[in-house]
C-alpha cells in the first residue's frame, strides 16, 4: 500500500508548492499585474483562507463519493484555475483564481488524510500512513518557494502556474491508474460524520492542533529576520539553515509517524516542551550562533512533524470522514494564520524584534501542553477495521 500513499504525497507536493509560488515571485508579478507588492501579499492570505473555509464545504459537497473519486475530481478541478491565473493577466481575476485553488487544496489536503487512514493496513498503523502523506507538507516546503523562484528568473511568473497545473493533471492521470479504490461511505456514515462534529471531544482536539501548529508557524515565520539580523548569518547561511530545518521536519515527521498510534499523547507532551524550551532559548540567545542553529533545528524536528500524533487523536474521537478530516486541516490552517498574525501584532508593539515571535510561539506551545493535559484520552478499539465506513471506526460514545 506504500506506493498509494506516495501518490497521495505527490498530491500534498503540488498543494503546498502551489502555496508558496506566489511569496516566491512577489516583485515580479506586482510589477506585471501593476499593484503593488502589499496586494500581492494578499494572494497569500486568501489562498489560506480558501484553503480554510472552503475545504469542508468541497468535502460535504462530495460526501457521498468514493475517496477516489472525490480526491481525483478535486486534483483535476485544481489544475484549471492553477493555470487560468497567467491567461487572465487582471489583478482581481487573479485573485478570484487563488480563492478557488485555496479551496480545492483545503479539500485535497483533507481528502488526501482521509485516504491515508483508508489505506492504512490496520488501525495501529494510521498514524504512520498518515506521517508518509504529510510528508509531502514537508517536501513541498523545502522545495515549493526556491522551485518557484527559479523557474520565474529562468522563464517568468507565469511558467510556475503553468508547470504545476500540468503536475496535477499529471498526478491526476497516475493516481487515476494507479491508486487503489475504495468504498463510499453509506448515508448513515455520512450523517454521523457530521454528528462527529458536533463532539466537545473532537474540538478540544481540534484546539491542541490549533495550538500547536499556530506555535510552530508564529515561529517558523521569523526565522529568516531572526537569522540574519539577530544572529547574524549570511543570506546564503541563512538559505541553508531554511533547508537543514526543512529536511529535520521531513525526518522529524517520519520519526514521529512510527511512533504516532501508540504514544500519541507521549510524543506530543515531549514535543511541546521541546517547542517550549527552543522557542524560549531562541527568544533569550538569538544572538549566539551555534545555539540558535541548534534550536531552529530542534523546532524543525518537533514544530509541524507533531501532525500524524494530532491527526490519530483526532481519528480516535471523530473517525476518518471527509468532513472531520477537512475541518481538521481547515483548524491547523487557522492555527498557521492566527499564530503568524499574533507574532506580527506583538512585534509590533513590542518592537521590531524576530525575538517576539519566538516568545509568541513559546506560549502557544505552553498553551497547546496545558490543553493536552486537561483532556482525557479515548484509546481505538483493538479490532478496528480501516474498509468500513469511518463512523464503523472509532467509539464515540
Amino acid at each position: 500500500m506504500k506506493k498509494h500513499l506516495y501518490l497521495l504525497m505527490l498530491t500534498m507536493i503540488i498543494v503546498v508548492s502551489s502555496e508558496l509560488q506566489v511569496p516566491a515571485m512577489m516583485s515580479e508579478m506586482a510589477h506585471d499585474l501593476g499593484v503593488d507588492t502589499g496586494k500581492i501579499g494578499l494572494l497569500v492570505s486568501i489562498f489560506a483562507l480558501g484553503m480554510a473555509l472552503g475545504g469542508p464545504v468541497i468535502a460535504y459537497a462530495l460526501r457521498h463519493r468514493p475517496p477516489k473519486q472525490a480526491l481525483l475530481t478535486v486534483v483535476a478541478a485544481y489544475a484549471v484555475p492553477e493555470m487560468l491565473v497567467p491567461a487572465v493577466h487582471e489583478y482581481w481575476w487573479v485573485v478570484l483564481m487563488r480563492i478557488v485553488t485555496g479551496c480545492l487544496a483545503g479539500a485535497a489536503v483533507g481528502l488526501s488524510i482521509v485516504y491515508a487512514t483508508r489505506l492504512a493496513p490496520s488501525a495501529d498503523k494510521i498514524g504512520e500512513s498518515v506521517s508518509i502523506v504529510l510528508s509531502g507538507i514537508m517536501v513541498g516546503t523545502v522545495v515549493g518557494l526556491p522551485v518557484s523562484h527559479f523557474i520565474a528568473g529562468r522563464w517568468n511568473w507565469q511558467a510556475t502556474f503553468y508547470i504545476l497545473g500540468a503536475a496535477a493533471l499529471a498526478v491526476f492521470v497516475v493516481s487515476l491508474l494507479a491508486l487503489a479504490p475504495r468504498s463510499a461511505a453509506t448515508a448513515d456514515d455520512s450523517a454521523q460524520d457530521v454528528r462527529n462534529l458536533r463532539l466537545p471531544q473532537l474540538w478540544s482536539r481540534y484546539l491542541v492542533s490549533f495550538l500547536t501548529i499556530g506555535a510552530a508557524y508564529a515561529a517558523f515565520s521569523y526565522f529568516t529576520p531572526l537569522l540574519e539580523e539577530g544572529a547574524g548569518f549570511g543570506a546564503d547561511t541563512t538559505t541553508l539553515i531554511l533547508l537543514a530545518y526543512g529536511l529535520c521536519s521531513l525526518v522529524g515527521n517520519l520519526i514521529v509517524g512510527k511512533l504516532a498510534d501508540k504514544h500519541a499523547v507521549g510524543v506530543l507532551r515531549f514535543g511541546h516542551a521541546l517547542l517550549f524550551v527552543s522557542l524560549g532559548v531562541l527568544a533569550l540567545a538569538g544572538q549566539i550562533q551555534p545555539l540558535v542553529l541548534i534550536m531552529v533545528l530542534v523546532v524543525g524536528l518537533a514544530g509541524v512533524t507533531m501532525n500524524p500524533p494530532l491527526v490519530t487523536r483526532v481519528v480516535e474521537i471523530g473517525g476518518t470522514g471527509n468532513l472531520v478530516s477537512t475541518f481538521h486541516t481547515s483548524v491547523i490552517t487557522l492555527g498557521i494564520t492566527v499564530g503568524t498574525a499574533v507574532s506580527a501584532f506583538a512585534i509590533s508593539i513590542f518592537g521590531n524584534d524576530p525575538a517576539v515571535a519566538m516568545w509568541t510561539g513559546s506560549t502557544f506551545a505552553l498553551l497547546a501542553a496545558v490543553t493536552l493535559a486537561l483532556q482525557k484520552d479515548r484509546k481505538r478499539t483493538g479490532n478496528t477495521e480501516l474498509g468500513q465506513p469511518p463512523a464503523a471506526k472509532v467509539r464515540v460514545s
